[in-house]
């Protein structure tokens, strides 16, 4: 385990502080782009669909509708296609940055010396955009297939009641609004992982190559908005090789994962670590007993 001197000692530093920040920030920019492309193909969607023939919704109206509705998710998948390779690259680009960064101040602080780093940043962020822009369009499909088949399962049951299309037109529209949290989550989630995988891809080429002795921690955001889980993991003080996972016990159960978020919503970040780091704070760790 870390020891908790060392955190003590990085929060006075306020880098990491300022990096979680900067990184929820930019990935709440690139939410807010996805919302909005999204938010306009509803749009749209609800227009086209109230200007169709009105009265009772029937059979012909169910398939002109859900071939727009089709249509609809399928616009906006790919409207979302560009502006998340784009989060992808700005927030694994970030990562690296301010993996060079932390770990520059931290040998100086700690180590009263400064390694010198060599990576580069651009290229090893694109190779993590690569790596997980796919794992991330799936989710989003896997999103747009729910949200067609909620639609589609409704639809059936307007065509055989008593239901006026306007009513189906107003159903679509607040159906799409109320889903729209999921969409937020899922992007918000995976672009935090690319920021992580992103700085763990450039910890596992810098280990290879220049500073054979890093390791991995994690920091937590720690305040109202930070679940019970990931305060009791902040006790812990996780430490772990590089290509091994952080493992701890929660509840009964195991959680293992390389690096955050450990969950939906988990703002946790990876940071770099060396024992002679915490090895110069000193102290003892008592991990606290949940």
């Amino acid at each position: 385990a870390v020891m908790p001197g060392f955190f003590d000692e990085v929060d006075s530093l306020g880098i990491v502080e300022d990096h979680i920040n900067a990184v929820l920030a930019l990935e709440a920019a690139q939410s807010d782009k996805i919302i909005a492309s999204y938010s306009e193909v509803r749009n749209r969607l609800v227009d086209r669909l109230a200007r169709l023939p009105g009265g009772s919704f029937t059979a012909q109206h169910l398939r002109g509708v859900l071939a727009q509705v089709q249509g609809a998710i399928d616009a906006m998948n790919k409207g979302m296609r560009g502006n998340l390779r784009e989060g992808a690259v700005d927030l694994s680009t970030l990562g690296i940055n301010n993996l060079v960064e932390e770990i520059q101040l931290f040998d100086q602080e700690f180590s009263s010396a400064i390694t010198p780093i060599n990576i580069n940043a651009a290229v090893a962020a694109q190779d993590t955009a690569n790596f997980l822009v796919d794992k991330y369009q799936t989710n989003l499909d896997a999103y747009g297939n729910d949200l067609l088949t909620q639609i589609s399962n409704g639809l059936f049951s307007a065509a055989l009641g008593e239901t006026n299309h306007e009513e189906v037109v107003g159903r679509i529209a607040k159906f799409f609004t109320a889903e729209e949290w999921k969409l937020r989550r899922i992007v918000r989630t995976e672009l935090h992982n690319i920021y992580n995988v992103g700085k763990l891809q450039g910890m596992g080429t810098l280990a290879e190559t220049q500073v054979p002795d890093l390791k991995k921690t994690l920091m937590h955001p720690l305040d109202s908005r930070t679940g019970k889980d990931s305060v009791y993991a902040a006790t812990l003080g996780l430490v772990a090789e590089i290509d091994e996972p952080f493992f701890y016990v929660w509840k009964g159960k195991p959680r293992e994962f390389m690096a955050p978020p450990d969950r939906p919503n988990d703002r946790a970040i990876l940071v770099p670590y060396r024992d002679e780091w915490g090895e110069a704070v000193g102290g003892s760790f008592v991990p606290e007993a949940f």
